[in-house]
């Protein structure tokens, strides 16, 4: 059975894309799961220290705080 140029060329190409694709969707897969380790490597679930209270409050909640401080908050 001969083949011809052009369908050896579909058939390459076809076998190119298809290992490209199986290829950035697993860089994709990795990039996201690097993200999630970085994220659980971040101490969000920590409680805040009492060296960090002020400026954990002046961080968020800043007008609030400067409100109550002064009293001028209703």
């Amino acid at each position: 059975m001969s083949i011809s140029k052009e369908e050896r060329y579909a058939m390459i190409r076809a076998a190119a894309l298809k290992i490209q694709k199986r290829g950035k969707i697993s860089a994709a897969n990795k990039r996201l799961a690097d993200e999630v380790e970085r994220l659980d490597r971040q101490d969000y679930k920590s409680d805040v220290r009492w060296g960090d209270e002020t400026k954990f409050v002046n961080t968020h909640y800043s007008e609030v705080y400067e409100a109550n401080q002064y009293e001028e908050w209703n």
